[in-house]
């Protein structure tokens, strides 16, 4: 049995960013109450390593008074971040600078009186912080939104980081014709498109392709969604989920990982892997699982 990674998977910038300011911050801070708002990035087996090293999480800003507060790689609402301030919480951005640069350009179009459309998923915790910085012309909408022949004289369109670029620019032509004038902003993360391709292209090489990583992770999912379309594809957060009859035959197994999921989390599973097939040449590090490369299969 074959096993390859794809060139791009696992931690991004991002992520890696907000879990190095949070590190930092209970360093700093030690014996001093900590905690994000909300989950600070989509991974269940990281939120719990920094619960049980003293890092909480909380539901709502208005639980938090006087504390230190981490703002996930997702960023929050304006109220939200007006609450924290107002309750005089140390704030600790670790908002993900591409999720930034949405914010600004969502307040920019507001200023100058454009409609704003944010492509994503409207449930989203960065597509909510987005929508907060729009007004009431502002809206969240999707491939399958329905604009009944509407027609605008100015609008502006913008998307959450992850989604997949070909929905997004095929939104945009369905836009274009309704439009006097059209601004569309790509904010869709390069290292999501990176990853999106490299994750393709080996599926559709392999017998069998393992997504890892959060459950609630829209940057995995939209993977799964991706490479289902070219082979059998499992998502699966630990190498626990792994049923050993599904590799009954499958000769190439490709690897695969959403940008919260730890190169850690990748080793477990690929060594699990090799387990199933009863091997015992595993991996120690990232490096030692193969990379695919179009000649690899």
């Amino acid at each position: 049995m074959k096993i390859f990674r794809a060139q791009f998977s696992g931690f991004c910038f991002g992520v890696k960013r907000a879990i190095k300011m949070a590190e930092e911050a209970w360093l700093a801070n030690s014996g001093k109450a900590i905690y994000t708002l909300g989950e600070l990035i989509h991974n269940p087996q990281i939120v719990a390593e920094l619960k049980a090293g003293g890092i909480q999480s909380a539901d709502r800003a208005s639980e938090l008074k006087d504390s230190i507060v981490i703002i996930r790689s997702h960023g929050i609402t304006k109220a939200e971040k007006a609450t924290l301030v107002a309750n005089g919480n140390i704030l600790i951005d670790a908002t993900c600078p591409y999720v930034n640069r949405t914010h600004e350009l969502i307040s920019n179009m507001v200023a100058e009186n454009y409609p704003v459309f944010i492509f994503g998923d409207k449930d989203h915790p960065e597509v909510i912080g987005m929508l907060s910085y729009g007004d009431e012309q502002s809206r969240v909408v999707t491939g399958q939104t329905d604009f009944n022949g509407k027609q605008f004289s100015k609008l502006s369109l913008i998307s959450q980081t992850t989604q997949k670029p070909e929905a997004f620019t095929e939104l945009a032509s369905k836009l274009l014709p309704l439009c006097k004038e059209l601004r569309v902003f790509n904010t869709i993360c390069l290292a999501t498109t990176e990853r999106q391709q490299a994750s393709g292209a080996l599926a559709s090489r392999a017998d069998l392709m393992i997504v890892i990583g959060g459950k609630n992770s829209s940057n995995t999912r939209q993977l799964h969604s991706i490479c289902k379309t070219f082979t059998i594809c499992l998502h699966i957060e630990t190498e626990a989920e792994l049923d050993p009859e599904r590799f009954a035959g499958v000769q190439t197994v490709g690897l695969t990982a959403g940008a919260s999921t730890p190169d850690e989390m990748i080793i477990k599973v690929y060594n699990r892997i090799k387990e199933i097939n009863r091997e015992t040449d595993f991996a120690r590090s990232i490096e030692q699982i193969p990379l695919f490369k179009e000649e690899s299969c």
